[in-house]
């Protein structure tokens, strides 16, 4: 009852606060018929958020044909999580007790009549219990890539709430070798620890991530076993220094991961929006943009980004990434492992609305290639990235 209620209420204040506009639709409508198969992509969303807080990417990437499976994690780092009940597990040193404990840290299940557990939000604890939290979302994207496989093996048995014309649409239809992990901030984060670990990642697309959550011996800030290019497009606010000269991300971890991909991955890029914030990336500022941005005048706190415009340079940077390191099947057939980071064009980036808005702070190449390189571009590359200090300051 509670939970009816509060959905209620959040249904009024997003209708009444925030922007809604009618969209024809067909419901369970089947995957469009052929032969060619098409892309996937794994998303991690943030602390404290869920699987529909960063609709309006996935449904964009599903608009230009990838096939997105957007995770609710149940580490407790979800503001909740809809779980399928359990059985509970005997007791000892190394279990915890089964009284409502998910089994990471902070994180607790209640039983409702419909056969489900509802995984409360849990904080992010102490140091061992973060690290624990990081180990169990990369271990689910991996479990969502095998799930993936399933579903295009035709066995979609044990799915839940997956409509049976789906689940036949998508048998024989996803190209498992094209598969990428994107995610927000923690998630962004967790998707660096999958991509850095995890062969069956080709890219990985890091928005604004957080990177203090990461056990010092993984090969995700010591060296990448796993060749996956890495695109980081980093909020303003957190890749500006604060009064204690420290970046929000945690910049020096940010460095480390940076250094990673390059010696052992496929290389890295950090791109930073002007004027964008941590909130410049998920749903809630473009469905609140005006209301949000009033009560930010309101507090004396700097405008963000318009929230349109972060949307577009943000889905412009994730699709020209995508489209280069996730070609289609005849392109991948002459792609080799040590292919260098690739944005495609970087006159195409200055040239378009995005490098209006927007710098390429970073380039971290493959080791083996020349140093800013980017498809070739390396002297147009360096050029970018010598001058957006200066941008990225006088913006400020």
């Amino acid at each position: 009852m509670k939970h009816h209620a509060a959905q209620a209420l959040m249904t009024g204040l997003c209708y009444g606060l925030g922007t809604s506009r009618p969209l024809p639709v067909h419901y369970q409508a089947p995957v469009e018929p052929g032969s060619s198969q098409f892309p996937v992509v794994v998303f991690s969303h943030g602390l404290a958020g869920t699987r529909n807080a960063y609709s309006s990417i996935c449904i964009e990437l599903a608009s230009q044909g990838y096939v997105v499976m957007a995770l609710e994690h149940s580490d407790g780092s979800a503001s909740t999580a809809r779980l399928p009940r359990r059985p509970a597990p005997a007791a000892s040193a190394a279990t915890p007790a089964a009284s409502g404990t998910s089994g990471s840290a902070g994180a607790t299940a209640q039983p409702d009549a419909g056969g489900s557990e509802w995984c409360w939000y849990g904080g992010l604890g102490d140091k061992p219990s973060q690290l624990q939290k990081t180990r169990h979302r990369v271990a689910e994207v991996e479990a969502a890539y095998r799930l993936l496989e399933r579903l295009n093996q035709g066995q979609a048995e044990g799915v839940r709430e997956l409509p049976a014309v789906v689940a036949a649409g998508l048998r024989g239809r996803l190209d498992m070798s094209r598969a990428a992990v994107i995610g927000h901030s923690y998630g962004g984060a967790t998707a660096a620890g999958a991509a850095s670990q995890l062969p069956v990642f080709k890219a990985a697309v890091c928005l604004d991530p957080w990177w203090d959550c990461f056990p010092e011996e993984w090969p995700t800030v010591q060296r990448w076993p796993n060749p996956a290019p890495m695109l980081v497009i980093g909020s303003h606010d957190w890749n500006t220094p604060g009064i204690d000269g420290k970046l929000k991300c945690g910049g020096e971890n940010q460095e480390r991961v940076l250094a990673a991909a390059a010696a052992g991955g496929g290389g890295a890029l950090l791109v930073v929006p002007r004027h964008s914030n941590h909130g410049s990336f998920d749903d809630v500022m473009l469905l609140f943009g005006k209301s949000m941005m009033h009560v930010l005048a309101l507090l004396g706190l700097k405008s963000s980004l318009e929230p349109r415009l972060a949307h577009r340079i943000n889905m412009w940077c994730i699709r020209h990434f995508l489209d280069k390191h996730l070609p289609a099947a005849a392109a991948a057939a002459s792609a080799t492992a040590a292919t260098p980071i690739r944005w495609g064009d970087d006159q195409a980036f200055r040239d378009s609305f995005v490098g209006e808005h927007a710098a390429i702070l970073r380039v971290c190449p493959a080791a083996g290639v020349v140093a800013g390189a980017v498809d070739g571009h390396g002297e147009a590359t360096g050029k970018a990235a010598a001058s957006a200090g200066a941008a990225m300051e006088a913006a400020s």
